[in-house]
């Protein structure tokens, strides 16, 4: 199952599920083996966004991710997630659960991150831990 969700600039958001289930009466669908992909408005991969289980809003375009939270920033961070949210109308993507996080210049852990989509910005948030890259 493809869901794909657009906006006027051109920016997009396609998540494919192995099975989904969806309820016309709350407009939410239920996703089971997830793989997304936004793209910003010049058509690049602005976040890429692996887990077990999502719940997609298709009015607001709103999801919630679930079970082994994995994936990518345009700019290389991975970040891992036991849940991640992503706030389409403040193109935010976010949790406040415990995170690990790796980039070229090492690898990290904190109490959670918020992912500033238009402005390609990641930020750890509590009790960051660093560990340098060789």
């Amino acid at each position: 199952m493809t869901f794909v969700g657009t906006r006027g600039d051109g920016s997009e958001m396609v998540l494919r599920a192995e099975r989904a289930t969806f309820s016309p009466r709350t407009h939410l669908a239920r996703l089971e083996r997830v793989r997304g992909t936004a793209r910003d408005p010049k058509r690049q991969r602005a976040f890429e966004i692996e887990c077990e289980r999502a719940e997609l809003n298709l009015e607001t375009n709103d999801f919630s991710a679930e079970g082994d939270v994995r994936g990518r920033t345009q700019a290389g961070e991975r970040y891992a997630a036991p849940w991640v949210r992503y706030d389409r109308a403040q193109d935010l993507l976010y949790t406040d659960a415990k995170v690990k996080m790796e980039n070229e210049a090492g690898r990290f852990s904190g109490d959670g991150f918020r992912y500033h989509v238009k402005q390609h910005r990641f930020r750890l948030l509590g009790n960051v831990q660093v560990e340098q890259a060789p």
